[in-house]
């Protein structure tokens, strides 16, 4: 295209050094440094993603069956329906209600979830430990694993002799204060614990995991009985085709959801961040870009010699407004390519070496992940470009205008 060529020629002969070229290398670098940008915050924004997702795997199971009315069911006999299926791998019985936790002075109220003896095939909650281990029984007696918050607010340490006494309501005794423990309102059980796990804050300083025979014990909830199934699925099945196995067994009467619609909230909001963080890093690439206005302005000043001459030899003002738009096209399209390249480098950069460190030991890993998608690539790497071109081409037209 000739347009495209003139233009190409303007900005990178040889032979063409002067100040409108230094002025184009620096809108060059304009467009580069927010387009770096956006590649490194979408690149750990992906990578803090998976930590995420990859967290809460380790906390919420592929599916999980739980009864649209009540709260307990006979558990028991409809594992016994499921785990036949093809589509799963293994299945857990949970028994989970809130209870008050004392010890040594402190009280706390927490989610305890009774598990079986097959949960840790469901969720590997013991890649989460960070003191003692996954055991729930120990000598005929019974054990328990305390999220991080839960154990720092009660002052426990990973085997820990003195037990921690767990009340739960009895049934029909809703009423109750969780300040005042008269006995006949309560179920009570002596805890020690054996382990304490870490994962997010609002998880960690809420559950507990004991053995489901305790949880049935406390809560009153019957021999055989639970609250939820925990579900993994078989290697290779989709959660939506998992779910409507399970559903088809499970029937009406329960609800099956994926990890993700457990969790559906915050899988949606991390999804949206990511691109209000896109739209919002547009706009300074638009307030950078707007140096583009005063570099065309300058190189059709420039080179009015040579207009002029395309004009005489029977150029129109379209091809001109065309050559103007080129020039604001490609310094563009060198600040998206530069941009990229160090975008790229610097992601790699971080997955390699680390150069970003976190703070503290939160989130049990030293430096903050990343994960380079192509699809941000060409998100980042299209948007910029059409933004760019667009603003060249609004100010070669209001340049050629005017002459």
């Amino acid at each position: 295209m000739l347009s495209s060529f003139i233009a190409r020629r303007h900005l990178f002969c040889r032979k063409s050094h002067s100040v409108i070229n230094l002025i184009a290398g620096v809108s060059v670098v304009a467009v580069a440094v927010p387009v770096m940008a956006l590649v490194v915050i979408l690149s750990f924004h992906n990578g803090l993603s998976d930590f995420i997702r990859e967290m809460y795997s380790e906390f919420d199971a592929e599916l999980r069956v739980t009864p649209r009315t009540g709260s307990g069911f006979d558990a028991e006999a409809l594992r016994a329906r499921i785990e036949p299926l093809p589509e799963v791998a293994a299945v857990s019985v949970v028994a989970e209600q809130n209870v008050l936790l004392t010890h040594g002075g402190r009280q706390w109220i927490a989610a305890m979830r009774g598990v079986d003896s097959l949960y840790h095939e469901v969720i590997p909650i013991e890649r989460r430990l960070v003191q003692g281990q996954y055991r729930l029984q120990h000598g005929g007696l019974d054990e328990g694993v305390f999220g991080q918050g839960v154990a720092y607010a009660l002052g426990l340490s990973g085997g820990l002799i003195e037990p921690v006494q767990v009340y739960a309501i009895r049934p029909g005794r809703g009423g109750a204060t969780a300040s005042f423990l008269p006995v006949s309102l309560y179920r009570t059980a002596a805890l020690r614990p054996a382990g304490i796990y870490a994962l997010d804050e609002q998880t960690d300083s809420r559950y507990l995991f004991v053995p489901i025979a305790l949880a049935r014990r406390l809560t009153g909830i019957g021999e055989g009985r639970g609250t939820s199934l925990e579900i993994r699925l078989a290697e290779g099945i989709s959660p939506e085709r998992g779910q409507r196995a399970v559903a088809a067994v499970a029937g009406d009467d329960f609800d099956v959801k994926t990890r993700f619609q457990q969790k559906e909230t915050v899988y949606r909001m991390v999804t949206q961040e990511k691109w209000i963080i896109y739209l919002l890093l547009m706009f300074v690439v638009l307030i950078a870009a707007l140096s583009l206005v005063g570099t065309v302005v300058m190189l059709a000043a420039d080179k009015e010699r040579d207009r002029e001459m395309l004009l005489a030899m029977g150029g129109t003002p379209g091809l001109l407004r065309r050559v103007f738009t080129w020039e604001g096209a490609w310094i563009t399209a060198v600040g998206v390519e530069l941009g990229l390249a160090l975008g790229v480098g610097f992601a790699l950069a971080q997955q390699r070496w680390g150069l970003i460190r976190m703070a503290g030991e939160a989130f049990l890993m030293e430096a903050y992940p990343v994960r380079i998608e192509a699809a941000d690539l060409a998100a980042v790497g299209f948007g910029v470009l059409l933004l760019g071109t667009a603003i060249g081409a609004a100010t070669a037209a209001g340049v050629i205008g005017r002459k």
